[in-house]
């Protein structure tokens, strides 16, 4: 029991330090991406399945801050878009991505209804690609991408039919 307690307090305050990371990277953001709820989603299924297979148990000193903190980081996760230093991308383990990692973007412009909707395809030059949408138009991400980022960065324009 004593065990447990130590390791949820452990476990809470790297939950709550992430939080504060993601929250600081999440206000920084000036062109801002569509949220992302399938974040959301995945975290509420892992949580429902832990109660139903026993995995978390109601009683356990700790859970009900771990499982809030869980549910903020999940929540926070799911804006992306550019900030003036870093791109902020979707994900638990690399939540932000320095434009100098940034070597190609690919954008294919989604005509859906009276709204403009972008998929941007982030290329790092270690071979990694991370997705971002957004609700507006293709020159303003353009733009946003050519001021922040610190060099040439290769952009492909894709329009789908």
């Amino acid at each position: 029991m004593q065990t447990m307690s130590g390791f949820y307090i452990l476990v809470n305050i790297v939950m709550f330090i992430y939080a504060c990371y993601s929250w600081y990277w999440q206000a920084k953001l000036e062109l801002r991406g569509k949220f992302r709820i399938s974040i959301l989603l995945w975290t509420l299924l892992v949580i429902w399945l832990g109660f139903t297979w026993n995995y978390i148990e109601k009683g356990e000193p700790g859970i009900n801050l771990f499982l809030a903190l869980l549910l903020l980081v999940s929540i926070v996760d799911g804006f992306t878009g550019f900030a003036p230093k870093k791109a902020v991308v979707s994900g638990y383990f690399k939540r932000t991505l320095s434009y100098s990692e940034i070597d190609n973007v690919i954008l294919i412009n989604v005509p859906i209804g009276k709204k403009p909707a972008v998929i941007c395809i982030l290329g790092t030059n270690k071979g990694r690609q991370y997705n971002l949408q957004f609700s507006s138009d293709v020159k303003s991400i353009i733009a946003a991408l050519q001021r922040y980022a610190d060099h040439r960065i290769r952009i492909e324009v894709r329009n789908t039919l």
